[in-house]
Order: structure tokens, then sequence, then C-alpha cells
């Protein structure tokens, strides 16, 4: 009888063990939350925030094999797929293009509203916003986003509600009717995964300017800007200029190292582009005024041409393009992401004006 006891306790004290360890196992309700934020991309949420309709952000594009297998995509050859949105009945197309012929990228895209700079209107909006066809730029502060909660964030969003797609939509953030400042529904248009793109980014990639005990000003840039804010403008709004690039730790040899070995293949060794790559060209016995400009000059309308002038010029915009390359290319950043002090560096290399000069006139190739 004993021995039969004996037996059944040896049985069954394991048994509940195990069922107790089963009990005490944690199963962390956020991990599904937390994998999907690891496995973003901040470069191309870089990419979404800047220009989220373009194919290079993860959209694959309509090609003519889908448009002979699926007769509703004609007229979308090269576009994104609509089948690849988180509504499959939207037509990205019509953010870029609209059935009015007007292009509509700033009443449904980021950067429309949310200057690079994360400073809303405080900052470089209060340069850039020219026209009242233009939505307002937001008076939140986008930076400040980096201290939310990776769901918090998420759900700003993607349920943000408002706005849908409309081709008869122009981009005229006064007008009521078509939607005036109401936020873009995220919900129907971007795929989750590229949401998390965009909270990887902003959470992460952004390199804003900070202050610090040493750069009080900005660690990347002292930014001064004069005038206020118009709402409803008519006239290039008051303008933003930037000084001190590179603040105090900014190493000018260092930068000059990095942009031979990531930069001039494309911009030349003096920024002013080469024949050969895809970085901007001004050609031989071209002047500023048949070339394309890139960078204007605080306060007037004078295009200076070259990678100089545009990281001097309009500096949190040069940044986020360093952050994630320009569209139709592969860029260098998608597989070396820059670094807060790279990027210190080469802003602190781009002061030297002898170096990155502005170009009035045409000058040779290098």
């Amino acid at each position: 009888m004993k021995t039969k006891y004996k037996l059944l306790l040896l049985i069954g004290f394991p048994v509940f063990m195990l069922q107790s360890c089963e009990h005490d196992i944690y199963v962390d309700p956020q991990a599904d939350v937390k994998a999907a934020y690891e496995n973003a991309d901040a470069v191309n949420g870089s990419k979404l925030f800047t220009n989220f309709e373009h194919d290079d952000a993860g959209w694959p594009a309509v090609t003519q094999a889908d448009i002979d297998a699926d007769a509703t995509l004609a007229g979308l050859l090269g576009w994104p797929n609509p089948k690849y949105a988180a509504d499959p009945t939207i037509n990205v197309k019509d953010i870029a293009t609209g059935s009015t012929g007007q292009k509509n990228r700033s009443f449904y895209s980021c950067a429309g509203c949310h200057p690079t700079d994360g400073l809303g209107r405080d900052g470089i909006g209060n340069k850039i916003k020219v026209a009242v066809a233009q939505p307002d730029y937001a008076t939140n502060h986008l930076r400040d986003v980096r201290s939310w909660d990776i769901t918090t964030l998420f759900n700003a969003i993607k349920n943000v509600g408002g706005r849908q797609i409309d081709p008869t939509k122009t981009a005229n953030g006064l007008d009521l009717t078509l939607g005036g400042q109401t936020h873009p529904d995220y919900s129907k248009i971007l795929t989750d995964d590229k949401i998390w793109d965009l909270v990887k980014f902003l959470k992460e990639g952004a390199i804003y300017n900070e202050t610090t005990a040493a750069d009080p000003n900005g660690d990347l840039y002292t930014m001064t800007t004069s005038g206020t804010y118009a709402t409803i403008q008519t006239t290039p709004a008051p303008f933003a200029s930037f000084s001190n690039l590179g603040g105090s730790q900014g190493d000018e040899v260092a930068g000059n190292a990095f942009y031979i070995a990531k930069c001039a293949v494309c911009h030349g060794i003096d920024g002013h582009g080469t024949t050969n790559a895809q970085g901007p060209i001004l050609g031989v016995g071209q002047t500023n005024a048949t070339g394309n400009a890139n960078g204007t000059i605080p306060g007037t309308t004078t295009k200076k041409y070259g990678i100089g002038p545009f990281m001097r010029y309009r500096t949190p915009d040069a940044i986020l393009k360093i952050c994630s390359g320009s569209f139709g290319t592969i860029p260098w950043m998608a597989a070396t992401p820059v670094t807060r002090t790279e990027m210190k560096n080469l802003l602190k290399a781009f002061t030297n004006t002898a170096r990155y000069p502005d170009f009035d006139a045409a000058l040779p190739n290098p």
C-alpha cells in the first residue's frame, strides 16, 4: 500500500510542477509590436515621409505584364500598384496628379505639412510656404514625437482618420470643400509595415538639430528666422538662414574625407557634379538661368548652383536628403546610414566656400 502511494507521488508531483511552470510562462503582450518596430526600415521611412507615393518607397510598380493581366491597371504603368495599398481601391497615382491636373503631393505628403527640421512653422517652415494653395505647416514640433511610445505614434499615423484620396481635390489648404487642413487618412493608403517604417524614421532615423551646453543654438547648425509666419500667403514667407554648420564638434578634414569616399562620385570634387553620374550638373556654357539651380540665397530668389549652396542655404532639407538618398537612384545611404557625427563633419566641410563654391557661372567639370 505504501509503495502504491509512493508511485502516485512520484508520478503526480512532476506533472503538477510542469503544469505550474506552464502557467508561469510570461508572454509579452507587446511582442508583435516590438518585432514590427525592430524589423522596420528607417531609411524607407524617410522616403515615405518625403514622397510616399514613389515606387522607391516600397511600392511595387505596375508593369506591362500587370496591365495585360488586369485591364483596370491601364494607365498606371510605372506607378505604385494599387493592390499594395492598405485599401486596394485606392489609386496612389491620384495623389501625384489628380483629375484636375494639379499635383497633390503637398496635400497628402508628410513633408507637405511637417517641414524637414521638425519644428513646424517655427523653423524652416517659416521660409518655404509660399502660396495659399499649399496646406499650412503644422504648429506642433514633429521632432517631439521621439519621446512617444511606439504604439502611440503608430496609432497617431494610422488612426487619425480624415481626408480620403480624391483625384478631384487640389492642394488648397484653405478650401474646406477640398478637405481644408484635414489630415489624410493613412489607414486607407499605407499598410502597417510602411507605417512602422515611418515610426522608426521619426523615432530613430531623423537627424534633427539639438541644443547642447557646447552649442546652445544647435549642434548641427544655428538657424535664424525673421518675420512672423502668415497662415494666408501669396508671396514668399519670411526666411530662415543657417550658420555655424557642424557646430563646435564638426571636423572639416573628416567631413571632406567622408565626402570624397561617399559623395564625390556623383557630385564631383567641388560639388559641381559630374557628367558620368547622377549628381547635379551645370553644363559648360550654362549659367544659373539655364541650369537646374538647387540652392537659394536666404531672403531672395537668387539661385546658386551646386551641393555647396544646397547644404548652406537649405540645410535641414539637405540633411534629410543625405539620410534618405534620391528617388530613382540606388543611394549608398540605404546600405550605410550616416551617423550624427558624420553629419556634423559633412556640414563643417561645406562651410568652406572655396572648396564647395557658389557657382555664378559655368565652370568645367572636374
